[in-house]
């Protein structure tokens, strides 16, 4: 398992490489003016569900590890970023959702951790279905606590991925009809749902373009209303909280500079390795969900 300061390394090299790229763009682009635009995007979903391997269509490389099991393969929330169709996508990966607690997972400390902790918010809080699934009482049970989770506000934001399914919009019509509880949950979304297609190696273009659209179109919706962004009700706190994380980080690191340092220890809280993660996680402990 790589030690903090390596993450803290391949986070780095990570940004410099999206920040190449982006000038890149700049120079060959005279209306890129600001290079490629950003896509925030959390995944979120049940064991299973393929939500590793929809974080890798986005990005449109191999970056999460993804297979079909079931068991949770993400462990914590993860974080990848690449650039794809023009645009430079951070996406964060969060372990399955029904994970068992006696397997050393905290599904629901980890995602709203990860949900207060990034700056300065999500585009889009990305759903995913397996289609190959039916149904459960544990399903619904997991709709509810998202609900109670993330709020009614998270559903201006919330694009349903379904995995599993060839891109046929028909055959998810007919299987809908059969599931109220899909129905409903597309309807909080507004109707904004994918099909990522059934290969394990690869999300068709036509599925993750489709995506891009309906993620621009999001964003444009969102930012009318002046809320471009979903942020957690306690980020705010979180934030002071990590502020003496990026002190501590910078007598240790000086070279690093403070904008930097501050999104660092971001994405190492997220992931679960900030030293006063206790106190995060301690952040409003009624609304923990067991």
């Amino acid at each position: 398992m790589a030690t903090s300061k390596e993450k803290d390394e391949s986070f780095r090299a990570s940004e410099r490489s999206a920040a190449q790229v982006a000038v890149f763009s700049q120079d060959r682009g005279k209306n890129s003016k600001l290079g490629p635009e950003e896509r925030r995007v959390i995944l979120i979903g049940k064991i299973g569900a393929g939500k590793s391997h929809t974080g890798n269509g986005l990005l449109g490389k191999q970056h999460f590890v993804s297979k079909r099991c079931w068991s949770s393969v993400t462990r914590r929330c993860e974080y990848g970023v690449g650039i794809r169709n023009g645009f430079l996508y951070r996406i964060y990966d969060t372990p399955g959702m029904s994970s068992p607690k006696d397997a050393g997972i905290d599904v629901e400390s980890d995602i709203r951790r990860c949900l207060f902790c990034t700056s300065p918010g999500f585009h889009a809080i990305v759903l995913v279905l397996s289609a190959a699934e039916r149904i459960t009482a544990e399903d619904m049970k997991m709709l509810e606590l998202l609900d109670k989770l993330l709020e009614e506000s998270a559903f201006k934001y919330m694009i349903l991925v379904i995995s599993k399914l060839e891109n046929d919009e028909s055959q998810l019509t007919e299987m809908m009809s059969e599931a109220k509880e899909v129905v409903e949950l597309n309807v909080k979304c507004s109707g904004r749902h994918v099909i990522f297609g059934d290969s394990k190696k690869k999300i068709p273009s036509e599925c993750v373009l489709k995506f891009d659209d309906m993620l621009t179109n999001l964003i444009k919706e969102n930012s009318r209303r002046g809320k471009e962004h979903y942020t957690h009700k306690y980020y705010d706190k979180a934030t002071k909280i990590l502020e003496k994380d990026k002190k501590d980080y910078m007598k240790e690191n000086p070279e690093i500079p403070e904008g930097e340092a501050m999104e660092i220890v971001r994405n190492r809280a997220a992931e679960g390795l900030s030293p006063r993660d206790g106190e995060l996680k301690a952040i409003d402990d009624c609304c923990i969900i067991s």
